[in-house]
């Protein structure tokens, strides 16, 4: 049986990808299942080659200087609480990184007693206590969160005042003075201070 034949199955949300050139108000969305997406990575390089097939009419002087705006995985399931005991099991090692397909187990099976439900447990409460915001996408765990906790979103922004969330995201991760992570139920931000 090939790929071709087998049913399509979706086993999880999709991403929301908007490529944009800073200096023009055109943009392209578009929404990419992530049943046929793994990871982050290759969810953004799908994005603008959608973009780049889909809007032949668009000049090429558009293309030059156009950059992944945004790029959000929509979960099926948004759950604040789900989202932090995902977060607790990938600090003690249950699962993977979370990078837009199913969460799997890195390490190697080892019997689990109560010292590591105990850490479980602990590593849980101190991320509920480092909570800043919680959301689907940068822009609504920011709004959630109301204080911008050192971050300068204007700084980020284009001539037109759209926010470029991608190097907002990167700029946080490089500052570690907090930390956004994703996982299978939203995205959580916390706070390292």
């Amino acid at each position: 049986m090939s790929t071709a034949d087998r049913p399509h199955i979706t086993t999880g949300g999709a991403w929301l990808a908007r490529v944009r050139n800073p200096s023009s108000i055109h943009e392209y969305r578009t929404l990419i299942p992530s049943a046929r997406l793994r990871t982050e990575a290759w969810a953004q390089a799908q994005a603008v080659l959608a973009a780049a097939r889909d809007t032949p009419q668009t000049g090429t002087a558009f293309w030059e200087g156009a950059a992944p705006y945004e790029l959000t995985y929509l979960p099926q399931i948004v759950h604040r609480e789900r989202a932090l005991a995902w977060a607790a099991l990938l600090e003690v090692g249950g699962v993977s990184p979370f990078k837009g397909w199913r969460p799997g187990i890195t390490a190697a099976w080892e019997r689990r007693g109560d010292r590591w439900r105990d850490r479980l447990d602990e590593v849980h409460r101190e991320l509920r206590e480092q909570v800043i915001g919680f959301g689907v996408s940068l822009a609504q765990v920011m709004t959630a969160a109301g204080a911008s906790h050192g971050v300068e979103v204007d700084a980020h922004r284009d001539d037109f005042g759209e926010v470029n969330w991608q190097e907002l995201d990167a700029d946080i991760h490089k500052a570690a003075m907090s930390t956004l992570i994703r996982t299978p139920y939203g995205l959580l931000w916390l706070d390292n201070g």
